[in-house]
């Protein structure tokens, strides 16, 4: 009897400390976090496009050529690991 309200509050115990964890439901904190990403995005993007155009003729046309084989070898599959997955909470 003792062990099973033990192992009772002990499962009550853990599941009121995911409970505080939980990041603020805000609109504006939203709309922020998503502008942040996308300019992000954007930047990185200028950063390729300045790495691109400073390469030889040559090195540019590898470089595309490669790039359309990678694409074409990923294509269809996962972007991160099958056992990623696994540990990711929900």
């Amino acid at each position: 009897m003792r062990v099973l309200l033990l192992i009772f509050f002990l499962g009550l115990a853990g599941t009121t400390v995911s409970t505080y964890a939980q990041e603020p439901v805000n609109e504006h904190y939203e709309k922020k976090k998503k502008q942040k990403k996308k300019e992000a995005k954007k930047a990185e993007k200028e950063i390729i496009q300045q790495h691109e155009d400073i390469q030889s003729k040559e090195t540019k046309k590898m470089m595309k050529k490669t790039k359309k084989k990678s694409k074409r070898l990923k294509k269809g599959k996962s972007p991160e690991p099958f056992w990623k997955k696994w540990f990711i909470k929900h």
